[in-house]
């Protein structure tokens, strides 16, 4: 008897804990979702829009429902909620338009209408160099075994510049533009560059540099490849594309660089660098069939994307990296009567400034 009474207490523990599982209604969480809030309806690209909808469980038990919203198709941020019984819940989203249409909101089973409408405007968003950026020198002077300098830049360096971003997006892209006045790059001393001769260096901004952020995926492609020959002009080719798209987060923007340097010996001068900086794959070969020592002499340098959240828009006031190799215009330029042949990687690892 002891045993049988023992047995039927354990069946009516577990029936009670059953009950407590399911809820007394013996029913699990149920959800609806209801009242989509798209507000407001009509925005020029760039523009926030709040969206909501309110979540109701008309089950006997609480339980969690995960909220996923789309914007024209694609997924644009999903919210998880817990609901008591017989309670409602409202979710909120912040979103902010990129590309101009008419897109459908969904949420669940439901969906409403939003039109983007081209933005008028643009955003100046200051960037800085940080920790990981460099400067790298490959040279040789008078056709010796080229020697390497590198110069590491962080936060402290005081590099800076403002990038322009076109708050309209064109085919899945917005155009980006460096402003001249804007660019900040303090003296580098550069030690040893030939037997007993320091150089300074200070590179500037020819003038805007235009180019293109890519926010949707496989629109784009951002790699570049470069040959530089010594006596044709120009004297470094550049080829556009692996043939890859890329990823959104791309960005490509042809530089008119300007090096100036002055010398320990009292010698300055000039040297032209047009480059086209990516976030992608970038290298160069170098050929002068005169100086064998840099013959074939071949540098690459890889890029990152720029962030999807916490900027301006998706992919705008983020952080990057732009990078880029070549020689520019710094093939058998003269030092001190020699001929020096340069080849360099510049890379910025890029911040917006904050303060």
């Amino acid at each position: 008897m002891k045993v049988k009474g023992f047995s039927l207490l354990l069946l009516a523990l577990v029936f009670i804990a059953s009950l407590a599982v399911v809820g007394c209604g013996g029913k699990s969480a149920e959800f609806t979702v209801s009242n989509l809030v798209i507000n407001p309806t009509s925005v020029e690209a760039g523009g926030e829009v709040e969206i909501s909808v309110t979540v109701t469980n008309s089950g006997g038990a609480s339980g969690s429902y995960t909220a996923d919203l789309t914007v024209g198709g694609t997924a644009a941020g999903s919210q998880t909620v817990e609901v008591a019984a017989g309670a409602s819940a409202t979710v909120h989203f912040d979103y902010t338009t990129a590309a101009s249409g008419t897109l459908t909101v969904a949420i669940g089973s439901l969906s409403g209408t939003l039109t983007v409408t081209p933005g008028t405007g643009y955003w100046d968003i200051p960037y800085k160099s940080i920790e990981g950026s460099y400067l790298v020198l490959d040279f040789s002077a008078g056709g010796i075994t080229p020697l390497r300098k590198i110069i590491n830049f962080n936060e402290s360096s005081g590099i800076r510049f403002t990038m322009r971003v076109n708050q309209s997006v064109v085919d899945g892209a917005r155009e980006v533009s460096i402003l001249p006045e804007t660019w900040v790059w303090p003296e580098f001393e550069v030690p040893d560059i030939m037997t007993g001769v320091d150089m300074i260096l200070l590179v500037g901004l020819n003038s805007e540099a235009t180019g293109t952020l890519y926010v949707q995926s496989g629109i784009g492609d951002v790699d570049t490849s470069s040959e530089s020959t010594a006596g044709q002009s120009p004297i470094q080719v550049n080829t556009y594309g692996d043939g890859t798209k890329d990823p959104a987060g791309s960005l490509v923007i042809p530089m008119e660089l300007l090096g100036e340097f002055d010398t320990t010996v009292g010698q300055e001068g000039e040297l032209p660098i047009n480059f086209v900086f990516t976030t992608g794959h970038t290298d160069n070969t170098v050929h002068i069939s005169i100086n064998k020592k840099m013959d074939g002499k071949f540098m690459e340098s890889d890029g990152a994307l720029f962030a999807e959240d916490g900027g301006v828009a998706d992919y705008t006031g983020t952080a990057g990296t732009i990078t880029e190799v070549g020689t520019g215009e710094c093939l058998g330029i003269k030092l001190v009567g020699i001929r020096i042949d340069i080849q360099l990687e510049i890379k910025f690892v890029l911040e917006p400034v904050s303060d």
